[in-house]
This record gives C-alpha cells, structure tokens and sequence, in this order.
C-alpha cells in the first residue's frame, strides 16, 4: 500500500506507520464540527431575527385593532349627540311655532277691538254733528218767530219739539261719549292684561321647564340613542301635501313612505326591537306646518312607538 502511492505532504518522511492516518481524520473532523456549528449560529440568528419580526406584527396588528376600535366608539358617540341635538332642536322649533301663533291670536284680537274703537268715535262725530245741526235749525226757529208774531203759536210748538229732540240727542251724546270712555278704560285694561298675561306666560313657561328637566332627572334618566336601534323619520308638507321620509338603521338613504307604510313599518320594528327601539324625528325650518300639527305627530310617533315614551 505505501508502495503504491507517493506521499506529497511536507516532512512526510516526519511521521511514522499509522500516525499519518489518524491526525489528517482529526482535522477533517473539525472543520466538519466548525460548519456545523457556524451553520447553527446562522440559523438562530436568522430564527431570532424571524421572531422579532413576527412579534413586531403582532404589535402593529393588536395597536391597529385598538385604533380601529376607539374610532369605532367615537363615530358612536358623534352619532347619539347628533341625533340628540337634532331632536332638542325640533322640539324648540315646535314651542316657537307655538308662541307665533298665539301672538298672531292677540293681535288679531287687538285689531278687532281697535275697530271698534274707530266705529264708535265715528259715531259719537255723527251724533256731534247731527246736535250742530239740531242747535242751527233752533236759532232760524227763534229768528223765524221774532219776525213772525202771527205763527207765534205754531213755532212756539215746534221749538218745544225741537227743544225736546235736542235734549233727547244730547242725552244720546252723553251715553255715548260715556260708553266711549267705559270701552277706552276697557282697552287700556284689555292691553294691561294682554301685557301681564305674556309676562305670566314667560314666567310660566320657564318655570315649567325648569320643573320638567328637574323631574326628568329624579325619575328617569335621559332619552338617549346609545345601545338603541335608531330609525329617522322627516315630515313636512309640500304645496298642501304631507310628505314622509324613512331612514332605517342599516339603509343609508331615505324612502318615500305614506301614513299607512310609516306605521306599518314602526310596528314591526317595534315588536322585533323589543324596547330598543329609538325614533328619531327631523321637521324642516321651511316644514310649512303649523304648530299643532308638528306637536301632534311628534307625540303621536313617540308614545306609539318610541322605547322612552312606552308606559
């Protein structure tokens, strides 16, 4: 075997036998252990860089979940205050229709009675002429007996008549310049009260709502949308016309819906909601309803089928 193959290492004829077999395994053996274990490191190393990958994800996917979350809850809460704001707005804008109307009442009223005021002084003018008169028609009288003795009798006859007629006018004229002054007194009483009586009212009205926002708190808590199933309800009317619009909670636009369809569909939003159900109502500035109307549909939507309004 030696024979057969030269040995080309230096200092070959160094070593002895199977010494020369033995070191060159060694050697072979610990570059093999070297890669291996260079091998190793680069594979934690890469496996280490991995993990801090993936626990980065994880942190951007858990802080992008709580951003997604909080604006979640801050559209909701946006959302409830509007419909609220909305719903307060209506109602002032129904109490000021109110008040309109009733202002126009007592003017009318006042006009009414302005009317009268003007008749009876055109009257009272009348009957102060008509005594002009009468006075002038007594002096020819008294002239015409002066100058004719032999009438004496006749016209002393005829002035007592028109004396008469003139006392009976003149009393005419007193009671009438006295139911004058009686309806002057009772107009300026009139517009005395008319003033009190708005004083009274604004009084009143503040108190009343002071009391009414008192109770709603002490008894129950206030109408709110959260946690309720909100449908949107416009009504004004249109050249004489009522006109509907409904917005359900999960529809984005509205549907042009009649009296009939509206409650129809209430009820059966009602029952399926069970309590839950929060109607929220919009009525225009330019609704062209008058007070009553507006009041009187508002309440009737509400206490049939409102969460807050039921009993």
């Amino acid at each position: 075997m030696d024979e057969a193959f030269i040995d080309l290492r230096e200092n070959a004829e160094a070593g002895a036998g199977g010494d020369t077999f033995w070191p060159s395994f060694t050697d072979i053996m610990m570059v093999v252990v070297m890669i291996f274990m260079m091998a190793s490191t680069v594979l934690v190393i890469r496996n280490w860089d991995l993990v801090l990958e993936l626990r980065a994800t994880i942190e951007a996917e858990s802080q992008a979940e709580e951003l997604a979350r909080s604006m979640t809850e801050t559209s909701a809460t946006l959302e409830e205050q509007l419909a609220q704001a909305q719903h307060i707005n209506s109602e002032f804008r129904m109490q000021l229709m109110h008040a309109e109307e009733n202002k126009r009442d007592m003017q009318t009223r006042l006009s009414a009675q302005q009317q009268q005021i003007l008749a009876l002084t055109k009257e009272q003018q009348q009957l102060a002429a008509s005594l002009q008169q009468s006075r002038r028609s007594g002096q020819l009288d008294a002239d015409r007996l002066a100058r004719l003795n032999i009438e004496h009798e006749q016209l002393a006859a005829t002035l007592a008549a028109e004396q008469e007629r003139l006392r009976q006018v003149s009393s005419e004229l007193a009671a009438s310049e006295q139911i004058s002054r009686e309806q002057a007194v009772e107009l300026a009483g009139i517009r005395q009260d008319y003033s009190s009586s708005t004083q009274q009212l604004d009084v009143l009205r503040d108190e009343y709502d002071d009391i009414k926002v008192k109770y709603d708190r002490l008894i129950r808590p206030a109408r709110s949308a959260k946690g309720k199933y909100v449908v949107t309800v416009r009504y004004w009317k249109e050249n004489g016309k009522d006109q509907l619009r409904f917005k359900d909670a999960d529809e984005e636009d509205y549907t042009v819906v009649t009296r009939k369809e509206l409650h129809r569909r209430l009820s059966k939003l009602k029952a399926e909601q069970a309590g839950k159900l929060y109607v929220k109502l919009i009525i225009p500035d330019d609704s062209g309803l008058s007070y009553n109307e507006a009041w009187g549909f508002t309440l009737d939507i509400l206490d049939k089928y409102d969460y807050y309004h039921q009993k």
